[in-house]
């Protein structure tokens, strides 16, 4: 057993259930969905840094709204994040970027002053808008939206702009036991009460709270887009710590990250964001469908023992998205470990989803991948979800109803072996 195999199986049973933690702190600045346990994340990167050897920097390929990063962020570490997700990215950012208390104040104040003297005569539009949000709601999100762009300062203006991604999810009209996109009841709609301006400006006069100082800088790189492709440009053996929290499968029959957070981007000034393509946005499917194992064709090269016996319990039509995420995930592996150091780490924290009722053992598919790639098994431990934003029930299966969400997870920490020559070409 390795010296940090040994340290982190030294806890008593569910130690790493964090059982009684909630969000807080910069980790409420926004919304967002299947968010990591901010504690396990720091505790889990301590351990590592107190017994291996040398580590200045850490990357998290699926960084989401940047739990990970934010907690790597206090051992000092160069920090390297990589998203699809133009609102993760954004929220991220925010939080690593920090701000200067007093600077906020008084962009606070004027904030007030502008929106109580704006003449408006207009409305922010985008296709659809009458369908997901009250006309009432519309004029005041495109008040605090013009508002929000008189602000000169960039980094402030994107600290706005993540608390305004709240409010707009608070007073749209969809559902809110959902991270997919569904209307609200009628009656629910009707029943909403107006406190847009309300609401926004005791979100930005608090928040801003929790910002690190932004003098106490950190070198953090941020990269929007495809993770494969994003992985490639990366120079070999030039990670030391890799630490995530991959899709448990594809997005649209998972967690739907892009649908989540499509309303909130279609009000965000998109050029306050990192670039992104319009077509990102065109439609409210189409972040989740260019995601792992989104649209399009892959060829079956894998030959792994546990999906293959997954795939024979599945009906055809739903194996064409879980080989799809597969091919796609391999991609990843093998970046990942490409990018990594030698004798350096892999902290995957995975679950297993269902999938006509038949469990996906992500953490056991994911083992075989690391041995593809020399990468052994250092450490697996187990711990219970108690706390997760995550839908209670996720698609239906035939008779069978609504399939429960998973309420465990693994995390796999794998070691860099020595390399062999080609392993990380083409599989």
């Amino acid at each position: 057993m390795s010296l940090i195999a040994d340290r982190l199986n030294s806890y008593e049973i569910n130690f790493w259930d964090f059982k009684d933690e909630r969000p807080k702190g910069i980790h409420t600045i926004a919304k967002y969905p299947a968010t990591m346990v901010a504690p396990m994340q720091y505790k889990l990167i301590e351990e590592i840094i107190s017994v291996e050897d040398k580590i200045a920097n850490i990357l998290d390929p699926f960084h989401g709204s940047g739990t990970t990063l934010v907690e790597a962020k206090k051992f000092g570490l160069e920090l390297f994040g990589i998203d699809i997700n133009p609102l993760a990215n954004l929220i991220t950012k925010v939080k690593l970027a920090g701000g200067d208390q007093e600077k906020i104040k008084k962009s606070i104040k004027k904030f007030k002053n502008n929106l109580n003297n704006l003449n408006l005569n207009f409305c922010h539009y985008f296709e659809k808008i009458s369908k997901w949000f009250k006309p009432d709601i519309i004029d005041d999100l495109t008040r605090i939206r013009e508002t929000i762009k008189k602000e000169n300062d960039i980094e402030i203006r994107r600290y706005f702009w993540v608390c305004f991604s709240d409010v707009i999810r608070k007073y749209s009209n969809t559902r809110s036991n959902t991270f997919k996109l569904h209307v609200k009841e009628k009656k629910d709609i009707e029943q909403m009460k107006n406190e847009v301006i309300k609401d926004y400006l005791l979100k930005i006069s608090t928040s801003f709270l929790d910002l690190p100082d932004s003098n106490a800088k950190t070198d953090y790189n941020l990269f929007l887009g495809d993770v494969t492709q994003n992985l490639k440009v990366m120079k070999e053996n030039s990670i030391d710590l890799i630490c995530t929290s991959p899709p448990y499968g594809d997005n649209p029959t998972t967690v739907t990250y892009g649908q989540y957070s499509i309303l909130q981007l279609l009000w965000i000034e998109k050029s306050d964001c990192s670039q992104f393509d319009e077509k990102l946005i065109g439609n409210f499917s189409k972040l989740d469908n260019i995601s792992l194992g989104g649209n399009g064709e892959r060829i079956n090269n894998l030959n792994l023992k546990t999906l293959n016996k997954i795939l024979e319990q599945i009906s055809k039509d739903k194996r064409k998205k879980v080989i799809n995420f597969f091919i796609d995930y391999n991609e990843v592996f093998r970046e990942m470990a490409r990018v990594l150091k030698q004798n350096s780490l892999i902290v995957l924290t995975v679950g297993n989803r269902r999938v006509d009722n038949i469990v996906v053992e992500l953490d056991k598919i994911s083992i075989e991948l690391a041995e593809l790639y020399n990468l052994s098994l250092d450490v697996k431990l187990n711990r219970e979800i108690p706390y997760k934003r995550m839908p209670k029930k996720l698609s239906s299966v035939g008779e069978l109803g609504a399939v429960e969400s998973m309420n465990k997870e693994i995390i796999l920490i794998f070691r860099k072996t020595k390399i062999d020559e080609g392993i990380y070409g083409e599989v």
